[in-house]
């Protein structure tokens, strides 16, 4: 006798997750991913893979202070997305919170970072550009579209001033 067809299907999905790292000016931080890892050459905000057993805002602080050294307050929720990276199909979880300094300490993971105006960095965030950026890529093209939709909603849901 065979087993019942699941409904839904199961998808199985790693997990990670990213910070938007709000200076008291409302600048956040961007980190340039280096040379041999995915997307090389591309500013993004900071975050990685969530441990086994590790809660996923507590990877969120691990990986900011890893990538950048910077240490943060309490941390809010934003959103989240699929993303094909690695090889593997991941659910990117996405929070906001305030940091205390903005002296950045880079991983070997990262050639630069930058600070900026998350207005500017939504007005940057063009079709055109995200196609130049994915160079055809469908799976690069749905991140940076599913990017730009979480950064709206970033600046929807944070308070006026952060």
């Amino acid at each position: 006798m065979s087993e019942p067809e699941q409904f839904p299907p199961r998808q199985q999905f790693g997990l990670a997750a990213a910070v938007y790292a709000v200076r008291p000016d409302g600048h956040i931080l961007l980190l340039k991913r280096g040379e041999g890892t995915a997307l090389a050459g591309q500013f993004f905000l900071p975050g990685g893979l969530v441990e086994h057993d590790e809660l996923p805002i507590d990877g969120a602080r691990r990986e900011l202070q890893e990538e950048s050294g910077l240490v943060i307050g309490e941390l809010y929720p934003v959103g989240s997305y699929p993303m094909h990276i690695y090889g593997g199909l991941f659910l990117q979880l996405t929070y906001w919170g305030v940091v205390d300094g903005d002296a950045v300490v880079l991983s070997h993971e990262h050639d630069a970072h930058q600070w900026v105006d998350p207005n500017d960095m939504l007005a940057f965030m063009t079709d055109d550009v995200i196609a130049s950026i994915a160079e055809g890529k469908a799976h690069v093209t749905a991140l940076l579209g599913h990017i730009r939709n979480d950064l709206v909603t970033y600046l929807r849901v944070r308070p006026a001033g952060a």
